[in-house]
């Protein structure tokens, strides 16, 4: 499965970055790039998890940083339409209670 990660929105308050493919050791570092360049000049940053196949521990940690980065910042990050591999990391290890999680882009989005 290739991987990407970009920013597929870019409004006046928040940004929307989409994942796709395996999140790993080689992959992590460009979700944190992306989550960076979205942020700039936003206070939300939405990232959709519908597309992830696979995350391990180096890509939870990659979320984990950058939602404390951000939050010193005063941005939010919000996690939205976790796939079923997210969904299980997020079980295991407890960190679905860490993250603001949303089932869709649309209720992820600030009004």
């Amino acid at each position: 499965m290739d991987f990407k990660a970009s920013i597929d929105e870019h409004a006046d308050t928040y940004s929307i970055v989409v994942v796709h493919g395996e999140v790993d050791l080689h992959t992590a570092p460009k979700v944190q790039y992306a989550i960076e360049r979205g942020s700039e000049g936003v206070k939300t940053v939405v990232v959709d998890m519908a597309g992830v196949a696979f995350m391990d521990s180096t890509a939870l940690s990659t979320l984990m940083r950058a939602k404390e980065t951000l939050d010193k910042d005063g941005t939010s990050l919000r996690l939205t339409a976790p796939s079923e591999a997210v969904q299980r990391i997020f079980d295991i290890t407890g960190f679905g209670d860490y993250f603001e999680i949303y089932s869709s882009r649309e209720d992820a989005v600030p009004q």
